[in-house]
């Protein structure tokens, strides 16, 4: 549920943007999300990328195979 996704620390998500409940939670880590959501709180998921997602293009990051990021970019509003 949105409301259980959007206590997990460190997790990314666009500002302004309104998302389903249930929410998609997309992680590049090892731990599955439903460890995570047992625990959203844990300061190590500021080591990983969790992000809501109105929709991904792959079923898993593996099915990406060779890409190569060209930036990476906090986007955030009224921050100064």
């Amino acid at each position: 549920p949105l409301d259980d996704a959007q206590k997990i620390s460190s997790l990314r998500a666009v500002f302004g943007e309104k998302y389903p409940d249930p929410v998609r939670v997309v992680s590049i880590s090892a731990t599955p999300i439903p460890e995570i959501l047992a625990n959203p709180d844990d300061s190590k998921w500021g080591d990983y990328s969790l992000e809501f997602c109105g929709g991904t293009h792959l079923s898993n990051t593996k099915d990406a195979e060779a890409f190569a990021l060209l930036s990476e970019e906090g986007i955030a509003k009224g921050i100064g």
